[in-house]
């Protein structure tokens, strides 16, 4: 059984992201590339070419190795990591019961993920899973993989990814799409054999009664925050960007707390009817990704996001009497 760790071998590709086709070996070749920038701040031009980023497009300042450590840990790590068990599981957490049913999957295809600092469903051991199975030759069994299970998630990342700030996250982004566009490409080409997701079976159950007596800004923001609940991609930036347009304070703590945070100064400070439309915004940003998607997760996602959308909708009537329950 042949071995494959995530490490410094990242292909040979020297193609820019308009230039490069899909075929298997470049494809394999462009995924372990992405996933070693996912996983080191890479500044060498010749990597991130690899990598497929169009590196004149980023700015000097953000190549510099201290900046880009810095945006590299607040974007991926402290903003919102990009996991699997982040976007699929109930509680958004990491390690669950997804990632051990994706170490065993690895497992049995040969591949060992590096899963000493990170779970084996983060973006760099999926990305250097399905370069393993393009490899060695298994491309239907990367083929399903993304049908069953990556399509439902790193659509959501490379939106996490997108204004950070950071014109190296912007053109990681826009590479990161253009790597998912071509499995697409192969998948259309070889032909799509799954009838359904299996990599969770389905999204966690969502609901919210907004009628209970206790409900509470506290259980809100938790339904909010986590993404296999309201379809919403709000990071730690995210939320800070939407309390400096208004002026509300948020708070500190984890991405539910900073959410509750904005809405209690919302009650506060005359700004809940800006800050339900700043979230209606959100719902629309996340629809982005599964508007002309064929994947078969995405009508799963646009129901999501349309009982997201009902809720805010009542919410937004209903700021008196959820300022009275707490």
């Amino acid at each position: 059984m042949v071995c494959y760790v995530v490490g410094p071998d990242i292909g040979t590709l020297s193609h820019t992201p308009s230039s490069f086709e899909p075929a298997g070996e470049e494809l394999a070749g462009r995924l372990a590339a992405l996933a070693h920038v996912f996983a080191t701040p890479v500044s060498d031009v010749a990597l991130l070419n690899e990598a497929g980023l169009q590196v004149e497009r980023i700015a000097e300042q953000d190549l510099d190795e201290d900046e880009l450590a810095a945006a590299h840990y607040r974007v991926l790590h402290h903003d919102l990591v990009p996991d699997a068990g982040v976007f699929l599981e109930k509680d958004g957490m990491l390690g669950g019961r997804l990632a051990r049913s994706l170490t065993a999957l690895m497992a049995a295809a040969g591949f060992t993920p590096d899963d000493t600092t990170r779970s084996s469903g983060h973006v760099v051991n999926e990305l250097g899973f399905l370069a393993h199975l393009l490899r060695t030759g298994a491309r239907a069994e990367a083929i399903a993989f993304w049908q069953e299970h990556a399509a439902g998630w790193m659509p959501l990342a490379a939106l996490h990814m997108h204004g950070t700030g950071s014109t190296w996250f912007d053109r990681l982004a826009d590479a990161f799409e253009i790597a998912l566009s071509a499995i697409r490409d192969l998948e259309r080409t070889e032909g799509a054999n799954v009838a359904s997701p299996t990599l969770p079976p389905a999204l966690p159950e969502a609901y919210l009664d907004l009628d209970e007596p206790k409900v509470g800004l506290a259980r809100i923001a938790e339904y909010l925050a986590i993404p296999a609940r309201s379809g919403l991609v709000l990071s730690r930036t995210r939320l800070a960007e939407i309390g400096r347009a208004y002026r509300l304070p948020t708070g500190f703590g984890s991405r539910s707390r900073i959410v509750e945070g904005l809405l209690r100064s919302a009650t506060q400070y005359e700004g809940w009817d800006a800050v339900f439309d700043a979230l209606q915004a959100e719902c629309h940003r996340a629809e982005a990704c599964w508007t002309s998607s064929d994947s078969l997760w995405a009508a799963r996602w646009r129901e999501r996001l349309a009982a997201t959308r009902a809720i805010l909708t009542r919410l937004r009537d209903a700021e008196e009497d959820l300022a009275g329950s707490e």
